[in-house]
This record gives C-alpha cells, structure tokens and sequence, in this order.
C-alpha cells in the first residue's frame, strides 16, 4: 500500500517533505491525528568540490515539514478506515479491455468485471505496462508517453549515526558534492535517531561502500559512527518507471493532464495527472479530487 511511499525504520525513502502552502495534504494529516515536524534547516552548508570541502550559508528556504513515523503513518491511517478484504494485493493488471458496458480488468491469476477503472500507475508505465484493447486514442498515448515520471531517475540514500555530530558542529546538514557518490545532502534526524538523507548522482557507484567513503571525506573520524545504510534506486523499480524515465530531470515539468478513455470508463489519475502541484503528495490529492468531481462521487 502507498504507491511510491516508501518508509523504511521510519526513514522516507520516497517523498518526505510537505509544505505549509499544500493545504489538501495538511488536512488530510490533520484530520488523521498525525504529527508534523518541522525540517532541521539550521547552520551551515557544505559544499565538496575534488579541491577542497567548503562551509557556506545558504539562503532561507520555505521551511518544509514532515510525518512523524514517516509518510506510512498516513498510508496507515487511511489504510485503516478500508474494508480491507477489498484490496488485491501483488495482482499485475496486465491487460485492460471494453467489452460492451463493461470493462474487464484481467491479472494473471483473476479476471473483473468494472464500471469504471481509475488507472493510478506512472504516465509511461500506464501506457507500456497494460495492453488496452481497443487501443488507446493516439493523443491519450501521446500524452501518457511524453509525461515524465516524477523522480522517477532518482536513487536515495539514508544513512544512519550514533549521534546528529553536524548539528553541534554548526552544520544544517544541508551540502552539495561535485565529488559524490551522493550529489545532495539532507538532514534526516527523526525523533528517535539521527541520519542524513542525499541523492545520489546520475552514474554514480550506488554501495555502501562508496557512500561510507563519501562520509569520510566529509566528517573524518565521524563517519565512524554510522550505525546502517539504506538505499533506495527507484530508476530499478519496475513498477516505478521505464528505460525512458532514467534521464534526470533538468526542471521541474509542466504535469498536469485531463484525459479519459472509453466513453469515460477509463481515467488516469496520479500525481502527474495533476495541474497543481504535480510530482508531490499534494498533487496525487489535487488529481484525485478533480476526478471525483468528475465523476460527481463523494470522496
């Protein structure tokens, strides 16, 4: 359950952050008796180039927050308020079909009958993952194949210390590296452990082993203390992205998409669907909303 949420030892290995301007998302965790916290954002930066480790200060940032527990609490909670019979789990939709006034959605093991089917899966990975027959129209196919999946090129990496050492040393825990293997540096501390979070960069050596050199360069003898790693490559997730969504993303993209296909049976829905806020947690609400409208349903 969750998609691309991903919280692992209470650690957000897929999106991690909300902002104070996403009010749907807000709400949702509000209404859902869930703790926020705001992002450590204090002290300075580091900036690792192949010559020299620099400390900066960087600019204020719109201060972001996060889930206590991880984004799962939300998924959890949401997951809690399901008849839960209902779920089919680790069943592949692989073909998709009209028949008559109905669709008939089939797995490998099952087949079902549907009024409507929301498709939810990543633009591209909806259109190559799931044989439609009829086919789709030519401009739903163009739009689902030239929607980038959000981060989906992205690896992630969290390591954990013994103690925040940054934190008393004057560091936000926020860094570049020219040097890598991971090219962005976050703080990550929860309330029970202290760990940075980073991205790895495109091409990089995605181990342990490099990650635990990388730390060495910049912490020395502090590095000593990390307790565990964890690795996250989403560009290997196979019901994440396709080949075509490796390439890293320059900017963010123009998301934000309406389309529909057999006599409004089926829709697409998603993050990526959205025309607000699309890639983050607020979009996937957006999107949702929109739709329900659509369909004049209660959600």
């Amino acid at each position: 359950m969750g998609g691309r949420i991903l919280t692992l030892d209470g650690f957000d290995m897929g999106p991690s952050w909300v902002w104070k301007h996403q009010h749907n998302i807000l709400k949702l965790i509000k209404e859902n008796k869930l703790e926020l916290f705001t992002q450590h954002i204090h002290g300075q930066a580091l900036y690792d180039t192949p010559g020299k480790i620099e400390r900066f200060t960087p600019p204020i940032s719109a201060p972001s927050r996060r889930i206590k527990g991880g984004i799962i609490a939300l998924v959890k909670a949401l997951e809690n308020t399901l008849i839960l019979d209902t779920i089919k789990l680790n069943s592949p939709v692989y073909k998709i079909e009209k028949w008559n006034n109905e669709l008939l959605v089939s797995t490998v093991s099952h087949q079902y009958k549907a009024d409507i089917v929301i498709n939810t899966l990543p633009p591209r990975l909806a259109l190559s993952s799931i044989t439609y027959s009829p086919k789709l129209p030519l401009n739903v196919q163009n739009i689902l194949s030239n929607t980038p999946t959000w981060m989906g090129a992205s690896a992630k990496c969290t390591i954990i210390f013994k103690t925040a050492f940054w934190r008393m040393q004057g560091l936000s825990g926020f860094g570049f590296s020219h040097v890598g293997p991971l090219g962005e540096l976050h703080d990550a501390c929860t309330h029970e452990k202290s760990a940075l979070f980073g991205f790895f960069q495109t091409n990089a050596d995605k181990s342990e082993k490099s990650v635990r050199e990388q730390m060495q360069r910049l912490f020395g003898k502090d590095a000593e203390q990390i307790e565990h790693i964890y690795i996250m490559d989403w560009s290997k997730e196979k019901y994440t992205t396709v080949e075509k969504d490796h390439m890293p993303m320059r900017t963010h993209p123009q998301y934000g998409y309406n389309i529909e296909s057999y006599e409004k049976r089926l829709l697409f829905s998603g993050t990526e669907a959205s025309y607000q806020e699309g890639g983050y947690l607020e979009g996937c609400i957006c999107s949702l909303q929109k739709l329900c409208n659509d369909l004049e349903c209660n959600c």
